[in-house]
């Protein structure tokens, strides 16, 4: 069975909560538009591809679990990109 989002929280960070239990979070520096987002414009949000991706409404926004993962090995665990 693949991981999947089931939701979001915006707190002081973006919490993407996955369907295996475990919770990625986001800074805000993430993409230049969400960065430029206020919390109402974040909250207005669905998910895409059953639970592939976040798309941001009221800021015409996509971002994947696939980036977000990549994202993650790379600034917070130090590895270098996936070819």
């Amino acid at each position: 069975m693949d991981t999947l989002i089931s939701k979001i929280e915006i707190n002081s960070k973006i919490l993407v909560y996955l369907t295996s239990g475990d919770i990625l979070s986001l800074p805000y520096s993430y993409t230049k538009r969400i960065e430029q987002s206020d919390v109402s414009q974040l909250l207005n949000y669905h998910l895409i591809g059953g639970g592939r991706g976040i798309h941001f409404d009221d800021i015409d926004e996509d971002i994947s679990l696939g980036g977000i993962i990549e994202y993650k090995l790379k600034h917070e665990l130090g590895f270098p990109r996936c070819a």
